[in-house]
């Protein structure tokens, strides 16, 4: 990664490092690893480690409203776990590939998960994401990046 990044040099000013947080006692030391090592490293940016527990895609069911409206149906089943309590969701993806599958979209169709992603991304409220710990944590540790370059929030 360091040679990657090596070769992008003045292109960034900050850099994202991504890995999914579950199980933590497998996650944690492979993070910290990546943190000593960009310390150790002679780049100045930030490094942000974003970590969401199970996986990326139990980001995608935090907002239930916005799932609904994205999916064009009434209501969720009640089966969905959503709001801060996707992190305890086993298998994120099969829930999304199950709620598309319910609205009568073919998970597996052309470019079909794709667009349901940007949708969500698009439609989701930054209010409800950060209801999840993970992605507050990350939140947090950007906000913190960003003012350390100079930045200003709020």
């Amino acid at each position: 990664m360091l040679r990657a990044l090596d070769r992008e040099r003045g292109t960034f000013d900050v850099v994202l490092y991504h890995h999914d947080g579950a199980p933590p006692a497998k996650s944690g030391p492979v993070l910290e690893r990546m943190r000593q090592t960009w310390q150790a490293s002679d780049f100045e940016e930030p490094l942000v480690a974003v970590v969401p527990m199970r996986e990326t895609e139990a980001w995608v069911l935090a907002d239930a409203a916005a799932l609904v409206r994205v999916l064009n149906v009434r209501r969720l089943d009640r089966s969905v776990v959503t709001g801060p309590e996707v992190e305890s969701c086993r298998n994120p993806k099969a829930v999304i590939d199950a709620l598309l599958a319910g609205a009568g979209l073919n998970p597996n169709g052309n470019g079909v998960l794709q667009n349901f992603y940007v949708s969500v991304a698009e439609t989701a409220g930054i209010a409800e994401l950060r209801k999840v710990a993970a992605f507050q944590q990350w939140w947090n540790d950007m906000i913190e990046a960003l003012e350390g370059l100079g930045y200003q929030h709020g």
